[in-house]
């Protein structure tokens, strides 16, 4: 009996502690995050374009925080610092690129690093939807993630069409199997538009870019989930986006756009299994030039064992240019292997062979990430 009452005890007080703890955890208010850093080095091979520097790297990092105010209602940030020469979405000449691989800028230049706002948003969830409002970004599409880790050179080109730094309002449906999602949104032209340290200026004011127009005319809609089908492990995305310009004339016109994309996780073992992966985009009057249309097409096979990942992929970009009379056609096949050290440092490496602006080049290189949670 006293045994038993020994036990009793010793599971009731380490229940309690339990139940303290978690408890302790939820109060409110209370912040919550995590920190991704990743180091990326790539050497271009050989290519016959002039003043292309062979080596390159940069830093990038990004900084998810938020503030937990109740059960409901959390303030939410990103903030992202990264080279404003290397990655950037405001070239005029190429406006939707998100980075030139095969540019004069390649090299080591700490002096370009700025520190973007990238999200900074007030949301409310519950059990059946969640709702927003501020900076962020709109969904679309999802081959640019990093924690895809489909090669380290995939998301610098797949970003070219990811939605980014838009002011407006948005509302998630939240299903059993799905989600789906509504934004309303423009162009961050504020004073957040700028970066800190190395400023990158004010966003162009323009009304002839997409996204740039008063009213909160511009949208975009998503549907995502799994088990598409009633197929298990089949995960699905698609999308649509709708971007205004303050006047529609010869040269400008309302951008739209399409994503679809299927993922599908087939496990061979326990710790072993091989990952199909396809998105396709297609959008018309991009950054709202009329009749500049660009279609995106992204294909990937994913192998992991335990903690080894191995990939093959391939990236597909064409842009009608009609002002320059132009078509770009920019080619990647990428071969990558990865290991996980721990659950926070992984290292991919890549050799690529890449098309780029009419110029081939292949190339290496190697990601160091490490993402801290707290």
């Amino acid at each position: 009996m006293k045994n038993y009452l020994k036990i009793t005890s010793a599971i009731f007080i380490f229940s309690f502690s339990d139940i303290y703890a978690a408890e302790k955890l939820k109060k409110f208010p209370y912040i919550s995050g995590e920190l991704l850093t990743q180091v990326q080095s790539d050497h271009a091979l050989s290519t016959r374009k002039e003043g292309v520097a062979s080596g390159n790297a940069f830093l990038y990092a990004q900084a998810d925080i938020a503030v937990n105010i109740d059960k409901n209602w959390t303030a939410k940030t990103q903030w992202r610092l990264q080279p404003n020469d290397v990655l950037t979405t405001r070239n005029k000449a190429t406006p939707e690129r998100y980075r030139t691989f095969l540019s004069n800028d390649r090299g080591v230049n700490l002096d370009e690093m700025g520190l973007l706002v990238e999200e900074l948003k007030i949301e409310y969830e519950n059990e059946d939807l969640k709702a927003f409002a501020g900076k962020f970004d709109p969904t679309f599409g999802t081959a640019w993630r990093k924690s895809k880790r489909i090669g380290v050179f995939t998301a610098q080109m797949t970003e070219d069409y990811n939605l980014r730094e838009k002011i407006g309002v948005g509302v998630t449906a939240l299903l059993e199997n799905s989600n789906v999602t509504l934004n309303s949104f423009v162009n961050d032209k504020t004073s957040l538009s700028r970066s800190m340290f190395n400023d990158r200026g004010r966003a162009n004011n323009s009304g002839s870019i997409a996204g740039n127009n008063s009213a909160f005319s511009s949208y975009s809609i998503s549907m995502d989930g799994e088990n598409f089908l009633t197929i298990d492990n089949l995960f699905y995305n698609l999308g649509y986006r709708s971007l205004g310009v303050n006047r529609e004339d010869s040269d400008s016109k309302r951008e739209q756009g399409y994503v679809a994309s299927l993922e599908y996780l087939y496990k061979i073992t326990r710790n072993s299994s091989v990952i199909p992966f396809v998105e396709m985009v297609k959008i018309k009057n991009f950054n709202g030039e009329r009749s500049r249309d660009a279609t995106y097409t992204t294909l990937a096979l994913i192998g992991k064992y335990s903690s080894w990942t191995g990939s093959v992929s391939f990236i597909d970009r064409d842009i009608k240019e009609p002002l320059s009379h132009k078509k770009i056609n920019d080619r990647m096949l990428q071969l990558t292997v990865g290991y996980k050290f721990t659950d926070n440092l992984t290292v991919d490496l890549s050799r690529a062979n890449l098309k780029e602006d009419g110029y081939k080049a292949p190339m290496i290189g190697a990601n160091v990430t490490y993402l801290y949670k707290f």
